[in-house]
């Protein structure tokens, strides 16, 4: 395959409340926060590996650099949709198999909650999402 095509997006599914990037060669940091009910699992980020006819390449890495203190991250081969916010692809419609996170904070906390995942984005670079997160009822 020619090109192959990496990506990963910390795709929030509840208001995004900021964002904040940050880059250097190589590395970039993505800084989101979200809000979230108690005790519900969410999804905060998605990865695939695809190359340019849309097919699975493999399972891209998705590391928990940091776990949250006040609940659970649980990362599950799963399909999805490949669509990065705001960018259009001729993939965002074919559903391919991928990697995704979901964070369900534990049943009655509120407050703040943190976690960081790193995963490959493009070949030989890495992205690392810290997401603040704000548990409510």
């Amino acid at each position: 395959m020619k090109n192959p095509f990496i990506s990963v997006a910390l795709s929030l599914t509840t208001a995004l409340l900021s964002s904040c990037t940050t880059t250097s060669e190589g590395f970039r940091q993505q800084s989101l926060s979200v809000t979230v009910r108690s005790g519900v699992r969410t999804l905060v980020a998605k990865n695939w590996h695809i190359g340019d006819d849309c097919r699975q390449i493999d399972y891209p890495a998705m590391d928990v650099v940091e776990k949250p203190k006040h609940g659970r991250l649980e990362i599950v081969h799963e399909p999805l949709f490949p669509k990065l916010d705001g960018k259009t692809s001729k993939c965002e419609s074919v559903k391919i198999n991928g990697v995704v996170g979901y964070y369900t904070a534990d049943k009655g906390y509120t407050g703040s909650d943190r976690l960081v995942i790193r995963s490959p984005y493009e070949e030989g670079k890495t992205e690392e999402g810290v997401l603040s997160v704000k548990v409510v009822n």
